[in-house]
């Protein structure tokens, strides 16, 4: 009888044992779990990133390669910029390109929205709205002829809504 009890006693004590290391499983599997959805937000930030270098390097190639000297300086049309600017930018990004002129109010600056140029744009204003991630990037740019103007382009990319 006492045998059968010690025998009893060291099988509660295994079921304990196992119940403890399986609640210990749960534990580790759960936090594992929470750790591999926290880390997936950091490619959200990596391509908020990836947009603004983007945005900049297009900026800077629409001024550098004289876009805004031969097109906004001569009031071409709005297409020819807009064609411009959809080939420097990968297929699946939308873009938004407002162009600002920028006048001397004797001290201070007032900007204005280009008349020939108010928005220049591949799709309409509430895909910005709804997407995940956007990125806005501005320049000033000083033509030859004097005028300064501020370009602020908006990107979105496209499936991220």
């Amino acid at each position: 009888m006492l045998i059968t009890k010690l025998s009893e006693s060291k099988r509660a004590q295994s079921r304990i044992l196992e119940a403890v290391i399986a609640a210990a499983i749960i534990f580790i599997v759960f936090a594992a779990s929470l750790f591999l959805i926290s880390v997936s937000n950091v490619r959200v930030l990596q391509e908020r990133a990836d947009l603004d270098r983007l945005g900049y390097n297009t900026l800077h190639r629409l001024v550098e390669s004289g876009t805004i000297e031969s097109t906004i300086e001569r009031r071409l049309q709005a297409d020819l910029v807009r064609t411009i600017t959809q080939k420097f930018l990968p297929p699946e990004i939308y873009f938004s390109l407002k162009i600002f002129i920028c006048l001397d109010q004797g001290s201070w600056i007032k900007l204005e929205p280009h008349p020939s140029y108010p928005l220049i744009s591949n799709t309409p204003e509430e895909t910005f709205a709804n997407s995940m991630e956007t990125s806005s990037t501005s320049m000033i740019y000083t033509s030859k002829t004097g005028n300064i103007y501020q370009l602020v382009l908006v990107l979105a990319k496209a499936g991220g809504n």
